[in-house]
């Protein structure tokens, strides 16, 4: 039986110039670009995170990723 996986990876770049991403798994169904913006903006605007003593700066991309997985059958059960 298939599984999906779906996760949604936004891009900041940081004060010192190096980017930083978070990938957030199970994204919610229908979400639209307009509330992935809102978010990861919200996110520079508070200062949430500062990763290795860096803030972030801006946001630089975002990606919804939907990974389907199929087992493929080797051996017939007995």
């Amino acid at each position: 039986m298939p599984t999906t996986n779906k996760d949604l990876t936004i891009h900041f770049q940081r004060a010192d110039g190096k980017e930083f991403k978070i990938t957030i798994p199970d994204y919610k169904e229908g979400i639209t670009d307009a509330e992935i913006k809102a978010g990861a903006q919200a996110i520079v605007d508070q200062g949430a995170f500062l990763p290795d003593g860096f803030g972030l700066i801006k946001v630089t991309g975002a990606v919804k990723v939907d990974t389907t997985k199929t087992d493929v059958v080797i051996e017939e059960a007995a």
